[in-house]
Parts: structure tokens; C-alpha cells; sequence
């Protein structure tokens, strides 16, 4: 039995519930009619995740939160039920046009909002760099869930060792608001336009590449059909999603927030 607290069960009363088991977070999801309830452990991105759905208001279609309560460290984040389809999903995996449109029109809809007064930095490289450091320094880098080539003769020997070349090669920040870990089971569509974002606690002001970077290599993980056995739906290329943006390849900048989301 999943323990949650009486400030919840005020809300959601006795309704039945199913437990997500979508995506790669450590967090408890559980799913209710009209609600989800996200329990994981109280941190910064937790804090943030509630700060930026009030500072954003209805600026993006974003999954309000009636409740954020915290109780012995663990953080319940009580959130309305996103509207949509996620765009991992078969309909548009099998759709490669429609899901690119999509993917792009996410990313417009983030790059259009102002962010010249958003007071909130944990997404910027900073903060990024030294929650690097405490998860190196902790040991808490999931090394069984890394890309092959991060690793190894052909890569870097540890994560201390990529930590350091990270810290030394740190690219110049061209600031739009970004959603922090852009892949496609976090991006809601309905009739092939966006719908809704989940998973905010990386939310905020950072470079555009940190989302590009995330959603180029989920974009390939998943037409590749790396999360269907195996089983290819397509093959996408990066071109294909920076043509729909008017955007030109930033290898540099590309490989660099991919290997720092190796350390989260």
C-alpha cells in the first residue's frame, strides 16, 4: 500500500488510481481520474518544478498543481492530468512528419517566452555544473544507464574525468527558456499540436541546445526502436527536426549538454 498523506486525500477523496511505470525517473507516479501524484524525494528540482508551473502561469500548457507538500523529506506533487497522447506513443512514432511538426512547435512554444525576469536558476550551467559535481562526488552517476561511447577506450575513463573536461569546455549560454530534460515521454500532443509538458523540475532559463541535445537523441533512441525491442519505426536524422527549426548543427554544442545529462 502506497502511503499518502491526509493534505492529498483531501483532494483526490478515495479515487481509484494506477501506477505509471512510464520513463527512467526515480519518482512513484501514481495516475487518478482527473489527477497524478508524483512522490519522490524532496530536492532542488521538486522546488522547482512547483515555482516554474506558478511563475509560467498559463503561459504554456502545462499540468497546474493544487497541492505541493512535503513531509519526512519526500515531496508530493499533486498535478492535474495533462491532456493528449505523450509523443513516444505508437500513433506518432508511426506519423515521423507529424511527430517532427510536433517536436518543433514544443520547442518554439518554450524558445517564445520571455524569460528576462524569470528568478529562478537552477537550469542554468552553473547550477548545472556544481549539481554535477555533488552527483559525481556522491556516487551517484547510474553508469548501467549511459550512452556506450561515454565510457570506455574511446571516452572518458570516469565521471570525475568527464566532470573535469565539462567544467574546462564550457560553451557560451544562448538563454531561452528550456524544459530541461526535452524527451519525447515528456511531451504531450492532441490532434498533432502540442498539448502539455510533464517532468519540470529542470525547468528554466538555459541554453536552447540543452533541450535540442535531449530531444535529438530521443528522437533517435525511439525511432531506432530502442524501447520496442528492437524493432525500428524509422530512421531519423537531425537534419530533419533542425530543418523544420531553421536551424544549422551545433556539433559542439550538441555533444556537450549530452554528455552533461550523462551525469544526472
Amino acid at each position: 500500500m502506497i502511503y499518502i498523506p491526509q493534505r492529498i486525500k483531501e483532494i483526490i477523496g478515495d479515487q481509484e488510481y494506477s501506477q505509471d511505470e512510464v520513463g527512467m525517473s526515480e519518482s512513484t507516479v501514481l495516475m487518478f481520474p482527473e489527477y497524478v501524484l508524483k512522490i519522490q524525494k524532496r530536492t532542488p528540482e521538486t522546488e522547482n518544478e512547483r515555482n516554474m508551473v506558478a511563475w509560467l502561469g498559463d503561459r504554456l500548457p502545462l499540468p497546474q498543481i493544487p497541492i505541493y507538500y512535503v513531509e519526512d523529506e519526500t515531496a508530493y506533487t499533486l498535478m492535474s492530468r495533462v491532456p493528449g497522447k505523450m509523443l513516444c506513443e505508437e500513433a506518432f512514432m508511426r506519423s515521423p512528419e507529424s511527430l517532427i511538426r510536433a517536436v518543433a512547435e514544443g520547442l518554439r512554444l518554450l524558445w517564445s517566452v520571455d524569460v528576462s525576469d524569470c528568478p529562478y536558476r537552477v537550469s542554468r550551467l552553473d547550477e548545472r555544473l556544481k549539481a554535477a559535481r555533488e552527483n559525481v562526488e556522491s556516487g551517484m552517476v547510474d553508469l548501467e544507464n549511459v550512452e556506450p561511447e561515454t565510457f570506455g577506450p574511446n571516452g572518458f575513463s570516469n565521471p570525475e574525468e568527464l566532470l573535469t573536461w565539462l567544467e574546462q569546455n564550457r560553451p557560451q549560454e544562448d538563454i531561452v527558456l528550456t524544459h530541461g530534460d526535452f524527451c519525447l515521454p515528456n511531451i504531450f500532443a492532441d490532434r498533432d499540436h502540442i498539448s502539455g509538458f510533464i517532468d519540470l523540475g529542470k525547468m528554466g532559463p538555459a541554453d536552447r541546445w540543452q533541450d535540442l541535445a535531449i530531444v535529438l537523441r530521443s528522437l533517435d533512441h525511439n525511432a531506432a526502436g530502442v524501447f520496442n525491442d528492437g524493432n525500428p519505426y524509422f530512421r531519423f536524422e537531425p537534419r530533419m527536426l533542425l530543418t523544420q527549426l531553421g536551424m544549422e548543427m551545433d556539433e559542439e554544442k550538441n555533444r556537450y549538454y549530452r554528455l552533461l545529462d550523462e551525469l544526472f
